[in-house]
């Protein structure tokens, strides 16, 4: 599972609150349109999250075989690689989708109802179903840090969808 820690969370509301006082700050701001701004950061922070989700997954992966060797003969450990390969695989691929639909030129207002959805879908759901893989498959190992990755996705999501609902570029660009 990839690991958020309270630098992350603290830094991302920083940013947030530094591009809301911006944005308000800002006389031209009815003005603003185009693939440009937050947009891109959104952009870039979900191809980086994609990456560390997968890279997260391989990282855990090897240390297992690592640290306890005879994992890799149980089929309950076996199935679950498997499935959490699939999930890791597919959240990337979803994020990665997100995060490039703002940039297409046909700008239509659906897109920006698809990355909220994939917002959604992508974190919230591929955290839920890793706790519940690891839950089923390993035991109750789980540590305090593994449950504020719920949350943290699920803060993540609120941030990214208010920003796209609220945002005159969002507005201006995608009618």
């Amino acid at each position: 599972m990839g690991s958020w820690t309270i630098w992350h969370v603290l830094g991302f509301l920083i940013l947030a609150s530094i591009a809301i006082w911006r944005s308000n700050a800002s006389t031209e701001r009815k003005q603003l349109q185009g693939y440009g701004g937050w947009l891109i950061v959104y952009s870039l922070f979900l191809i980086f999250w994609a990456s560390q989700e997968v890279s997260e997954f391989y990282r855990v992966q090897h240390e297992v075989m690592l640290l306890v060797p005879s994992a890799l003969n149980n089929p309950d450990y076996l199935t679950y690689s498997a499935l959490l390969n699939v999930l890791s695989w597919a959240e990337a691929i979803v994020l990665i989708t997100c995060a490039l639909l703002p940039a297409l030129p046909q700008r239509r207002s659906y897109l920006i109802k698809s990355c909220c959805i994939g917002l959604w879908l992508a974190g919230p759901v591929a955290a839920a179903a890793e706790f519940i893989a690891a839950n089923h498959f390993v035991g109750d190992y789980l540590l305090e840090e593994d449950y504020s990755t719920l949350g943290a996705t699920l803060l993540f999501a609120t941030l990214w969808t208010w920003y796209f609902l609220t945002s005159f570029r969002v507005r201006n660009t995608y009618k």
